[in-house]
């Protein structure tokens, strides 16, 4: 067949109807498929019809497109969970189950796929990567509030297995439906562990944000992270970078005082897709789904150690929900170092909204997202401080506050 005789292929019909999963560009047998930003930053699929074929394997590749092809599996058990190991948990965005789940997979001679942060041109760009050692998992702990890049990790998730090595991948439920997809078939040897994910924003985004805070703070970034617990566990973001004396420094940032993760926290900068998302429902695609479970203290108030119970809410609760059987048995492998309480999907979603439905888009994320185009994210943050107004002072102030003070007020109001 020649090329004025093969059907051109359209990956999809507008942007609302691609998650940017990875699946085509890994399926490709001639790397005709590369991402290429919009013009927010989003990401989307691109095809050089130059070398494609139009063997159409990228559309039936596809799931997100085909929702009917998705397998869901409904919670079989639900717990509220932390790890024993206090120094570990302490470097958790949560409840540091993924990190003893990933530990154990690696004692077993496996590798361990997630979202890590990569330094280049004095940013950070958020790419899933393969680590097989104890002593790299840091890498890919803690929260991040960006959508990451896949690249080729699929292909080399089936190498792996093909291998016969076992292989824990994490990430988002549409990059997890992603690769089941890529893959064809179960294997025995992949577990599968996605997050409850509210949206993504784009990278680009959050490198532009980050160019605008170090010219404010000036000197190099090293790290972000977005759930830093010195504080407790809650929404404060560090910074981490040297500075021009070559110091390394760290800065607290509460999320009210950035203008990113307020952004993130409000679903105002998602990309198209994540408002009308399909994955945000009770039942999941991954063998075992890890979320914080916000408002447990609620739910739970026997759980607290306030009341006589195993968890300190300072050091983060996790909400795990065991999908599969598969799930469940790597669980059990490792519950001797975890706090397991039993709770319900029902107790869970109550303050976890994306175990019901997608984020609501605002009316605001067009706006925020125009003047991005077209006057670049120092306008952004701009109109994030016209909009906070003198709140800032307070944010500031409540920030200096010691959290011992901040207790001890509460318990005197109480």
């Amino acid at each position: 067949m020649t090329k004025n005789h093969i059907k051109k292929v359209i990956l999809f019909k507008d942007e609302n109807s691609c998650c940017a999963c990875g699946a085509c560009e890994n399926i490709c047998p001639q790397n005709a498929i590369s991402m290429k930003e919009n013009d927010f930053g989003f990401i989307y699929p691109e095809i050089d019809y130059s070398i494609c074929v139009g063997c159409g394997k990228c559309k039936e590749v596809c799931s997100y497109q085909n929702e009917n092809e998705i397998e869901f599996n409904s919670p079989k058990k639900v717990f509220a969970s932390n790890i024993k190991d206090k120094e570990l948990l302490s470097k958790s965005a949560s409840g540091g189950l993924f990190a003893v789940l990933a530990e154990h997979v690696i004692k077993n001679n496996g590798v361990v796929f997630g979202a890590s942060f990569v330094q280049k041109d004095n940013t950070l760009e958020l790419k899933h990567i393969c680590v097989d050692s104890n002593d790299d998992l840091f890498k890919l702990q803690g929260s991040k509030y960006v959508q990451s890049s896949i690249g080729k990790s699929f292909q080399e998730v089936k190498k792996y297995l093909k291998n016969n090595v076992p292989v824990l991948f994490s990430g988002t439920p549409c990059q997890i439906e992603g690769l089941k997809s890529y893959l064809g078939k179960n294997y025995d040897l992949l577990i599968t562990v996605d997050i409850i994910c509210h949206g993504v924003p784009s990278e680009r985004f959050f490198q532009d944000y980050l160019s605008v805070i170090m010219k404010k703070y000036g000197g190099n970034v090293l790290d972000f992270k977005f759930r830093d617990k010195s504080k407790g566990w809650g929404l404060t973001a560090k910074l981490v970078y040297k500075d021009y004396k070559g110091r390394v420094c760290n800065r607290l940032i509460p999320y009210r005082l950035s203008s990113y993760y307020d952004m993130f926290i409000n679903c105002e900068t998602y990309r198209e897709n994540c408002y009308t998302c399909p994955y945000a429902q009770q039942s999941r695609v991954g063998d075992i789904t890890l979320g914080d479970y916000w408002g447990v203290k609620n739910e739970h108030p026997e759980l607290m150690k306030q009341n006589g119970g195993l968890f300190d809410e300072d050091e983060g609760i996790s909400c795990v929900l065991v999908n599969t059987e598969k799930g469940q048995s790597l669980i059990n492998n490792v519950s001797k170092e975890l706090k397991l309480c039993v709770s319900t999907i029902e107790k869970v979603s109550k303050e976890n909204h994306q175990l019901q439905n997608p984020s609501v888009i605002p009316n605001s994320r067009q706006e925020i997202l125009n003047i991005y185009k077209s006057q670049g994210y120092v306008n952004v943050e701009k109109l994030f401080y016209k909009r906070l107004g003198i709140k800032k002072y307070y944010y500031q102030l409540k920030n200096l506050i010691p959290n011992s003070i901040k207790k001890a007020v509460k318990r005197i109001l109480k």
